[in-house]
């Protein structure tokens, strides 16, 4: 079964990252579903939840956010929140 890159949304990393031995330039997030918002609800903080979803929606495995640099954080959960509707879209 092939993703449909239409529900995808690739960010390139300000800083490459590695993961399981490969460098990783880029974060190529799926779109969001209501289990994953299940998954992240059950973390107690925010931070938590970032990383969660963050991870999941790029197939990285937890640890990946450590290596994370902040703008690409605020980047990615940017993006996520856009998946969620929660940031207004420019007209």
């Amino acid at each position: 079964m092939t993703t449909d890159i239409r529900k995808q949304k690739r960010h390139p990393l300000v800083e490459a990252i590695t993961i399981e031995g490969r460098e990783v330039t880029e974060a190529v997030l799926r779109r969001i579903k209501g289990k994953d918002i299940r998954d992240m609800e059950r973390h107690d903080s925010d931070l938590d939840k970032t990383a969660f979803i963050i991870c999941r929606l790029a197939g990285w495995p937890p640890e990946a956010f450590d290596e994370l640099d902040a703008e690409d954080i605020d980047a990615l959960g940017k993006i996520i929140e856009g998946f969620m509707g929660r940031r207004k879209r420019a007209a």
